[in-house]
């Protein structure tokens, strides 16, 4: 009898001490793979865009006052292309050059241009301040789904008129977001809306508003799309 107690205890030793090491080898096992995902997303130092040219449309593309002297309402199309499709994650890196802006004609609220070389100001046409640099400012939100992408368009310049001012202006950058779909990859184009100062002129101050469709590859309708590598 007292052989079968001293078994049975063995047995229910040896099963306590089988689950403990289950418990410790699953353990271990959903640290590495925690481990492994988050040197993944911390090793990521690049981002890579589906196309190598871009091209956005803002329909409109709104500068305005904020106490609403002047409302500039005009469709916008930029075209360029990033230095390379893989791009590194480096704050202040110029990634690509916007080398096409134009404006449609006719606007509301007033008039605009952008100095590309071949826009009529006011029956003069003016030199051009292309290229215009694009450079990565960092994301938001968590790797390895990354939702916006800052972005700096480094010193653009362009014209606006209305019925009582006309003003020009050339801001050191213009601060714009790349809001992700964290499902398809695929970006639309917001300007952050901060005040910019005219270089010449008597309009004052004013700032961009409005969102881009999606964002595609220049001469086609294919959406770029952005992920993580």
């Amino acid at each position: 009898m007292l052989g079968d107690v001293t078994v049975a205890h063995a047995i229910r030793k040896a099963t306590k001490a089988m689950r403990n090491t289950m418990k410790l080898a699953l353990a271990s096992l959903a640290a590495a793979l925690l481990l492994a995902s988050i040197v993944s997303a911390a090793s990521a130092a690049h981002l890579s865009s589906t196309e190598r040219t871009f091209r956005a449309v803002w329909t409109p593309l709104t500068f305005a006052e904020s106490f609403g002297f002047f409302n500039v309402r005009c469709n916008v199309t930029m075209e360029g292309s990033f230095v390379e499709r893989t791009i590194a994650k480096v704050v202040g890196s110029v990634i690509g050059d916007v080398t096409s802006a134009g404006v449609a004609h006719p606007c509301t609220g007033g008039e605009g241009w952008a100095w590309n070389g071949r826009e009529s100001i006011l029956g003069v046409v003016q030199s051009t301040s292309l290229p215009w640099h694009l450079t990565y400012e960092g994301f938001t939100t968590t790797l390895p789904n990354i939702a916006t992408i800052r972005l700096l368009l480094v010193r653009p310049k362009f014209s606006i008129s209305t019925a009582v001012c006309l003003s020009t202006y050339q801001p050191a950058n213009l601060n714009a977001t790349a809001n992700r779909n964290t499902t398809t990859g695929t970006i639309r184009l917001t300007p952050n809306g901060e005040s910019q100062e005219q270089l010449s002129g008597n309009c004052g101050a004013g700032a961009f508003t409005g969102e881009s469709g999606t964002a595609t590859g220049a001469g086609n309708a294919t959406a770029i799309s952005v992920s993580l590598i």
